[in-house]
């Protein structure tokens, strides 16, 4: 089929972006798989033994965790996100940094405060007496459990593109149902729901993928109950002596095509997406009945209690603990590890590292994620469209492990004239890559919401392509870019196992610092560092959503 003027224009424009994701995320993942068909060195392929029932049972247990995660996902995410896009609630903005907290917090650090909770003679047993602390160890250390504290976490992701696509439906879509006589559940089931089901599809996508991909849970709850996930697998094969890194390969090439599965699953759920017009010039407001407003009230505290005051509560109590073997006391507490971890001049390089390189990567993948998620809705038949937005969401297919040792296979052979290996460049190129399917999901959550007639309106009045960008499309893209930048920034912060893997050997970073301190036995120092980590990233979510707010308030 032939392309028209403009679909040439934009062929051409994103070539150049397809070829460095070519060069950034599809030859790592092609050198993982190489090495999974032909083994590591003088050790053979994997492949054979992914048919032993060992690792069938690790493949069932990773389908069934990130199932449970999406569950338990959605029914944290989809009331909040009505209650502060559809009502009153949304005045409430604390509200907004609470749901970003879990977020904020390491992954393996929320399950060493679960630990730590529900540990014997730990807070759990002090507040609830032994039956209560026996009921709640039943429920954290089980698959469910797991599921609930990795739900905990990433439950955001899906809160923040369901809230912004809520955002951008205008008053009218609703106030014309219920005009026409349509009752409440009417117009949920038959215009709320086929509208958010895109957005939706993209949010259950990135919850079920970072489930299987991520490795701090699994690795510290699942490990102590006895329940393998192919990430945990792949983490012990690197890790731990001897390295067996054909089957490393050999799992993570069925990780790839899981991921790869459930996206084409959410492509054909998306196909139909339904535009309304871009941002609502005037946003939908529910007035609630005292039972519902209690009702949403109470799901929030539940949530809360669930994914920041249980946690929470742990971290702050591991940072001012001086002897975990005691009670809970005045006299046991104190605050002094956080002097200690301040004044560590090498924790305060990690801090300042971790914090720039963030920056700089959050700001490159949402440059990237901008320019893949028009070329995909303006290619949306042709290759180059199709392959840019593969590729764009292609890194959150693989655990973040695997990518890491990709970059490593790709960017330390010793054929390259040049390589940013074993520098800060190739942190930030690691950070970028993981952060770009984030980013790209949250703008294309925003870029659903626009009416291709918008732009055409445009161009017929005679503006050029990039008046027509900066004055229509990037405006109506401003929620999911902002939402997206700061989420990168907030998870390349904390980010641990490409801090781990591609940092040189005398570059501090927040994440490797903190690890270490638990494996020398510092543990107050490291939840004292972790801390002193979240009330930054709050800091820069407060001022980064206030200014939003505004930039909103002022566009009407």
């Amino acid at each position: 089929m032939a392309l028209t003027a403009p679909e040439r224009r934009a062929r051409n424009a994103a070539t150049p972006l397809l070829i460095l994701l070519i060069i950034g995320v599809a030859a790592p993942l092609v050198m993982v798989l190489i090495r999974a068909v032909t083994g590591h060195g003088d050790q053979p392929s994997a492949l054979p033994e992914l048919t032993d029932p060992t690792h069938l049972r690790t493949l069932g247990n990773t389908i069934l965790l990130g199932v449970m995660v999406v569950a338990i996902a959605t029914a944290m995410a989809t009331p909040l996100a009505f209650l502060m896009s559809w009502t009153r609630l949304r005045h409430h903005r604390w509200i907004d940094v609470v749901v970003m907290l879990p977020f904020m917090t390491p992954p393996y650090v929320s399950a060493l405060a679960w630990i730590d909770v529900t540990r014997f003679n730990g807070l759990g047993d002090q507040l609830l007496g032994d039956a209560g602390g026996d009921a709640l160890r039943s429920i954290i250390l089980s698959p469910f459990g797991m599921a609930l504290v990795m739900a905990s976490e990433v439950f955001t992701f899906l809160y923040l593109i369901l809230r912004n696509y809520l955002d951008a439906v205008p008053a009218s879509a609703d106030e014309a149902a219920s005009v026409s006589g349509a009752s409440p559940w009417q117009r949920f089931r038959r215009i709320m729901v086929p509208l958010c089901t895109p957005a939706y599809s993209l949010g259950a996508l990135i919850v079920f993928i970072r489930a299987a991909g991520e490795f701090g849970t699994p690795v510290t709850l699942g490990n102590q109950i006895g329940f393998p996930v192919l990430v945990s697998e792949i983490y012990r094969s690197v890790t731990i002596n001897p390295l067996d890194f054909p089957t490393a390969a050999a799992l993570s090439s069925v990780l790839l095509w899981l991921g790869c599965a459930v996206w084409v699953i959410q492509q054909w759920i998306s196909r139909r997406e339904q535009p309304f017009g871009g941002r609502a010039r005037r946003r939908a407001t529910v007035t609630l009945s005292r039972w519902a407003a209690t009702a949403g009230w109470a799901w929030l505290s539940v949530v809360a209690l669930v994914s920041v005051i249980i946690p929470y509560t742990g971290i702050f109590l591991g940072a001012m603990t001086l002897l975990r073997s005691q009670p809970i006391s005045l006299e046991n507490l104190t605050f002094d590890y956080f002097g200690l971890v301040l004044q560590s001049p090498s924790g305060q390089q990690a801090l300042q590292n971790s914090a720039m390189l963030a920056l700089v990567a959050a700001t490159a993948a949402t440059a990237l994620a901008v320019g893949a998620t028009l070329a995909s809705a303006r290619l949306k038949r042709h290759p180059v469209g199709r392959g840019t937005d593969l590729l764009a969401v292609g890194a959150d297919t693989v655990p973040t492990i695997v990518m890491a040792i990709g970059l490593i296979f790709l960017w330390n052979s010793p054929w390259l004239p040049a390589s940013p290996y074993n520098s800060p460049a190739m942190l930030v190129l690691g950070y970028t890559l993981v952060l770009l399917p984030m980013v790209v999901q949250n703008v294309k959550t925003s870029r659903s919401t626009i009416d291709d007639r918008y732009l055409e309106a445009a161009t017929t009045s005679g503006a050029t392509g990039a008046q027509s960008f900066l004055r229509v499309t990037l405006p109506l893209l401003m929620p999911g870019i902002l939402a997206g930048w700061l989420l990168g920034l907030l998870l390349a912060f904390r980010e641990v196992v490409i801090s781990s893997l591609l940092r040189p050997g005398s570059y501090p970073l927040l994440s490797p610092w903190i690890m270490s301190q638990f494996d020398q036995g510092f543990r107050a120092e490291a939840m004292a560092m972790t801390v002193i980590g979240i009330l930054g990233s709050t800091a820069v979510l407060v001022l980064v959503d206030t200014l939003r707010r505004r930039y909103f308030a002022k566009r009407g």
